[in-house]
C-alpha cells in the first residue's frame, strides 16, 4: 500500500512501531466511521472523513520543531 510506503520511509529501523501506530490509526477511523454511519448516516460519513483528511494535511504542513544535536 502507497500510505505503508511513505510511513516505514520515515525509519525504517522503527518499523513494527510506525506498523503499530499505523493499524491503530486504520482501526480508530474504522470503528469511527462505522459509529458514524449506524448514528447520522452517509453525510456525516463524508464530513468525517473530510474532517480527517483536514487534519492530516494540517500536521503535514504544520512546521517541525528542530532538534539541536
Amino acid at each position: 500500500m502507497a500510505h505503508q510506503t511513505i510511513v516505514f520511509g520515515i525509519d525504517p529501523a522503527a518499523r513494527s512501531r510506525l506498523n503499530a501506530v499505523l493499524f491503530i490509526g486504520m482501526s480508530i477511523g474504522a470503528a469511527s466511521g462505522r459509529l458514524v454511519l449506524a448514528r447520522w448516516g452517509w453525510v456525516a460519513v463524508t464530513v468525517l472523513a473530510t474532517a480527517s483528511a483536514l487534519v492530516a494535511l494540517l500536521v503535514r504542513l504544520a512546521p517541525r520543531a528542530r532538534v539541536a544535536r
